[in-house]
C-alpha cells in the first residue's frame, strides 16, 4: 500500500504540473515547431482606398505588395485586393497598362488579380471582408472574404489618405471605432491566430493610439504618428509627373526585395526597426500586442527561396528621401508639374486648361475655409468655455481620442457632407477635421449644436464643390 501511495502521489504531482502550464505558454512553445506554425492559412488583404491620377502611388504600392506576397507563396485564393483600378489605363499614363513603383522599375500591375474595383472600393465592403460576411458581399466583385480560423495569420496592408481617427475611401470614411469593432468581432469569433496591419496614411497612428488593445494578438504598424502626415516618394519623375510610391510602403517593400534571402528569418520587429530607421520624414509607429513583433514576418506574408524575377533587388534610400513630398501637397504639386510640362511642350491650350483648374481649386478652397470658419466661430461663441481646450481652427490642440467620441464625430462629418459638400470627395478638408474631433472629445453631445451651425454656414454655398485638393 505504501508503494502504491507513492506512485499515485507522483502521478498526481505530474498531472498537477501539466495543469498549471498556462495555455498561451503551451501554444507559444508549440509554435516554435514550423509545422505547427503553418498549420493554419495565411490571409492577405491589400487595399488602395483612393482614385485619380494624382494618387497613382497608392495603387502602385498595393500592386507591388501583391507581387511580393504572390511570389512568397501566398495562394491567390487567400489574397483579397481592393483598388479602384483607374491608373493603369488612365489617359495620363505614359505606359498604358503598366504601373511602376519606382523610376525605371518593373511593371507591378501585370498579373494582379483585383477582387473589388470601382465603386466596390468602400468602407462597408472592407469591413464585410474582414468579418467574413459572404452574404454581405454576394454579387459584389469576386465575393471573396477572410474565411479564417483559430490557427490562421492575417496581414492587412491599407494605403490611402487619412486624418484624425479615420481612413479615407473614394466616397466614404472608415472610422477608428468601426475598424476596432471589426477587429474585436474577428477576435471573438476566432477568425485568426495572429494579425499584422501595415497602414500607410497621414495621421495613421490615430486609428490605434489608445484604441487598439494589447491582448487581442494584433499588431499595427503605421506610416505616421497620430498627429503627422505621411509622405509620397519618387515624385515628379518624368514622364509621370506624380509620385510613384509612398515613403513608408516603398521602404518596407524595397528592403524586402533587396534582402530576399534573409526574409524567412526576419521578425516583425526586425522589419519595423529597419523601416523606422530609414523613414525619416514621419515617425513609423507600432500599436497593439507587442508579442506579435517577435513573430517571423514570413508567418504573415510568406517567403521565397529564390529571387522573384519581376521585382529587381534595389534599395534607393537617398533617392527616396530626396524625392519625397508630404501627401497633403502631392495633388497640387502634380498639377503644377503638368502645367510646367505643357508650357515646355508649347501645348498652350492644355496649359491654359490646367491653369484654370488650379485657379478654380484655389477658389473652392477659400469657400471651404469660410464654411469651416463660420461653423467654428458660431460654436465657440455659444460655448466660449471650450475654445482653450480645443484650440484654434488652424492650430487645433492634440487631444487623445477614445472610442466613445466617434458617434459625435461621425455625426458632425456626415452632416457637413450632406448639407455642404462631400468630405471624402474633397481631400483638401482632411487637415481641417481635427477640430471637430476635439469638439467631441470635450463634449460628446455637442454634435447637435454643430449641426445647427452647419445649416447656417452652408445655406448659400455652391453645390458643385468636388475634388478640391
Amino acid at each position: 500500500m505504501d508503494i502504491l501511495n507513492v506512485v499515485l502521489l507522483a502521478l498526481f504531482a505530474c498531472g498537477s504540473f501539466a495543469i498549471r502550464v498556462p495555455k498561451h505558454e503551451y501554444i507559444k512553445s508549440m509554435e516554435k515547431d514550423e509545422n505547427f506554425l503553418f498549420k493554419g492559412k495565411r490571409w492577405v488583404v491589400l487595399v488602395s482606398g483612393s482614385s485619380g491620377w494624382s494618387n497613382y502611388r497608392h495603387q502602385a504600392d498595393i500592386c507591388h505588395a501583391y507581387q511580393i506576397v504572390k511570389a512568397n507563396g501566398i495562394p491567390e485564393e487567400n489574397i483579397i485586393t481592393m483598388m479602384v483600378d483607374d491608373i493603369a489605363y488612365n489617359q495620363n499614363n505614359p505606359t498604358p497598362g503598366k504601373i511602376v513603383n519606382r523610376p525605371g522599375g518593373p511593371d507591378v500591375y501585370e498579373g494582379v488579380v483585383i477582387d473589388y474595383k470601382g465603386i466596390d472600393v468602400n468602407s462597408t465592403n472592407f469591413l464585410n471582408i474582414l468579418k467574413g460576411n459572404k452574404t454581405g458581399m454576394r454579387n459584389i466583385g469576386s465575393g471573396k472574404v477572410i474565411e479564417g480560423g483559430p490557427h490562421d495569420r492575417v496581414f492587412i496592408n491599407f494605403v490611402d489618405h487619412g486624418t484624425t481617427g479615420l481612413l479615407a475611401f473614394p466616397d466614404d470614411y472608415l472610422y477608428a471605432d468601426q475598424l476596432n469593432n471589426a477587429l474585436k468581432y474577428m477576435f471573438g469569433s476566432s477568425s485568426y491566430r495572429k494579425m499584422l496591419l501595415y497602414i500607410e496614411a497621414c495621421h495613421a497612428g490615430s486609428m490605434f493610439d489608445g484604441i487598439l488593445q494589447d491582448n487581442t494578438d494584433i499588431l499595427a504598424v503605421t506610416a505616421s504618428g497620430p498627429r503627422e502626415n505621411s509622405y509620397g516618394c519618387y515624385c515628379r519623375y518624368e514622364p509621370y509627373g506624380t509620385c510613384l510610391g509612398d515613403l513608408f510602403s516603398v521602404t518596407w517593400m524595397e528592403d524586402l526585395d533587396a534582402t530576399v534571402s534573409n526574409c524567412e528569418k526576419r521578425t516583425v520587429f526586425n522589419d519595423f526597426k529597419e523601416v523606422r530607421t530609414n523613414v525619416t520624414r514621419s515617425n513609423v509607429m507600432i500599436y497593439g500586442d507587442f508579442n506579435i513583433g517577435h513573430e517571423k514576418l514570413s508567418a504573415f506574408i510568406g517567403y521565397q527561396k529564390s529571387n522573384n524575377e519581376l521585382i529587381t533587388n534595389s534599395k534607393s534610400g537617398e533617392l527616396i528621401k530626396k524625392t519625397s513630398i508630404s501627401s497633403r501637397n502631392i495633388h497640387e504639386n502634380t498639377l503644377q508639374y503638368q502645367i510646367s510640362d505643357k508650357k515646355q511642350s508649347k501645348d498652350m491650350a492644355k496649359m491654359h486648361e490646367l491653369s484654370l483648374e488650379l485657379r478654380h481649386n484655389n477658389k473652392m478652397r477659400l469657400i471651404i475655409d469660410t464654411v469651416f470658419r463660420k461653423i467654428y466661430s458660431m460654436v465657440v461663441k455659444s460655448r466660449p468655455d471650450i475654445k482653450e481646450k480645443i484650440g484654434d481652427l488652424d492650430d487645433p490642440e492634440h487631444l487623445n481620442l477614445t472610442l466613445d467620441i466617434f458617434p459625435c464625430y461621425r455625426s458632425i462629418l456626415n452632416k457637413i457632407s450632406q448639407t455642404c459638400f462631400s468630405l471624402p470627395r474633397n481631400p483638401y478638408v482632411l487637415d481641417r477635421l481635427t477640430i471637430f474631433a476635439n469638439l467631441c472629445v470635450v463634449d460628446k453631445q455637442i454634435h447637435q449644436m454643430v449641426s445647427n451651425a452647419v445649416d447656417v454656414a452652408c445655406s448659400d454655398i455652391p453645390k458643385s464643390i468636388n475634388n478640391v485638393f
